[in-house]
């Protein structure tokens, strides 16, 4: 950052960011191993009677009649469903354990 703007940015100093109008990041390994369907066997979890959401989709596609549909394999080999729930801290009891959201919002997990 120093090198392209010309001014020293020390690390105990917080950038300032109103000149930055986007950021894009992505790691050509992780993508290439994700489109060539390469790298490490995974599994997905997911909340209990989920399991099949993603196999499913949301159902758009660029030829909506189109009577053979070809889907991509999945990424997972395995699905395994967790019996849990997110709810909202006032849903819940008091002595429960209380964690925030990105914007903020208390949940109970």
């Amino acid at each position: 950052l120093e090198k392209e703007t010309g001014i020293l940015h020390p690390r105990s100093i917080k950038v300032n960011t109103n000149q930055i109008d986007y950021i894009r990041m992505g790691t050509t390994v992780a993508t290439n191993a994700l489109l060539e369907r390469k790298g490490e066997r995974i599994a997905l979890l997911t909340t209990k009677g989920f399991k099949d959401l993603q196999q499913i989709g949301n159902q758009s596609r660029p030829k909506i009649f189109d009577l053979e549909i070809i889907k991509p394999d999945l990424l997972y080999e395995y699905v395994y469903e967790v019996n849990e729930r997110v709810k909202l801290v006032n849903q819940v009891e008091e002595d429960s354990n209380i964690e925030y959201g990105t914007s903020n919002e208390e949940l109970i997990v």
